[in-house]
């Protein structure tokens, strides 16, 4: 979130450096490890009528640099997938790639290797969308230059009921948007667990770096991508038009949950950057560097195999040649191409 001046400044969670805010900025980034915060400028900020109308969640203070109270978490799926267990899984992973610098091979070994909960934002709702579309068909006729292809539209119009019962949105941007989205795949939501503090002994965790009222903004999104594609669904056709889907939400709630993952950071190219391990599925989310040294050797050895090959192709062909000028060598090419003829010939 956003600094209430756009001059002040905020200490990253992640490393300590210190996050400048530009004029106007909407995105704090830190320069030493590439954490993000993202959030809205209190001025341009939209006040939600859904978010207004809900009832306040507990707080409590976390044990990190976050000096103020965060909403207090209600649930939390446990760890499934062991320390040594994510180690394994981890050095195969980085092991996997040849072209890796040889320290990244040991990562499991690093220091920061070390288990974490990410906060997620669960949203659920009913929605209602009224809908006004057209429906486009396909119509074939003839032109003077053959067959042209014609749509002919039809309105359509109806009403969506949607039950959303768990619409996770990430709450943190330690990891990037993509590696999130890996890992959300397999997180099972049905197997949280009620929170109490005592379960965050011996791992990691961090208060969210998106706020709430930006989750629900983040969940009507995905919410209103569903609605559309059943819309789309239920018009039918060969192309849709879609202008207009109002949606009304009733029994909106939401719950902060936090998700397992083993976490190791390692630095490349005067960044650091963030692997991390499924809690409990053991997938493993990250994206593995490339040593240049081994890659100009590689393309060094690339180049002499290429430059072998074509040296004895020369030295091959040159010996040719050598036997086609002497006279038998004439003779020898002559009755082959004689020989080749009268064979195409017969």
């Amino acid at each position: 979130m956003l600094p209430r001046s756009p001059h002040s400044v905020r200490p990253c969670s992640a490393c300590g450096e210190l996050l400048r805010a530009a004029p106007g900025a909407t995105v704090l980034a830190c320069g030493a490890c590439g954490t993000e915060l993202h959030g809205r400028a209190a001025s341009r900020r939209l006040v939600d009528p859904d978010w207004t109308a809900l009832a306040p969640k507990p707080t409590l203070r976390y044990a990190d640099d976050t000096p103020e109270a965060l909403t207090a978490p209600e649930a939390l799926v446990p760890f499934r997938v062991e320390r040594a267990a994510a180690r394994l899984l981890l050095r195969e992973w980085a092991r996997r790639s040849r072209f890796a610098p040889r320290a990244f091979r040991r990562i499991d070994e690093s220091a920061s290797f070390r288990g974490a909960y990410l906060p997620f934002w669960v949203w659920q709702a009913r929605t209602r969308s009224r809908y006004r579309a057209a429906r486009g068909d396909y119509q074939w006729v003839q032109g003077r230059g053959g067959r042209v292809r014609g749509v002919k539209w039809s309105p359509a119009a109806g009403v969506v009921d949607r039950d959303f019962a768990a619409v996770p949105v990430a709450a943190t941007v330690r990891l990037e948007g993509r590696a999130l989205a890996d890992l959300l795949r397999d997180w099972t939501l049905d197997a949280a667990v009620g929170f109490e503090p005592g379960m965050l002994d011996g791992y990691w965790t961090h208060g969210y770096d998106l706020g709430p009222e930006v989750g629900l903004e983040l969940a009507k999104a995905r919410m209103a991508a569903e609605v559309e594609r059943e819309v789309r669904a239920r018009v039918g056709g060969d192309e849709q038009h879609v202008p207009s889907i109002e949606t009304m939400y009733a029994g909106l709630g939401y719950r902060l949950v936090l998700l397992p993952v083993w976490l190791v950071s390692y630095a490349h190219r005067g960044r650091r950057r963030m692997v991390a391990v499924h809690g409990e599925s053991g997938r493993v989310v990250g994206e593995r560097p490339r040593s240049a040294a081994k890659l100009v050797a590689a393309m060094l050895l690339a180049l002499a195999v290429a430059g072998a090959i074509l040296y004895f192709r020369g030295l091959s062909l040159s010996s040719r040649l050598a036997v086609l000028r002497d006279g038998r060598g004439s003779r020898c090419a002559v009755l082959m191409i004689y020989g080749s003829w009268s064979a195409r010939a017969d």
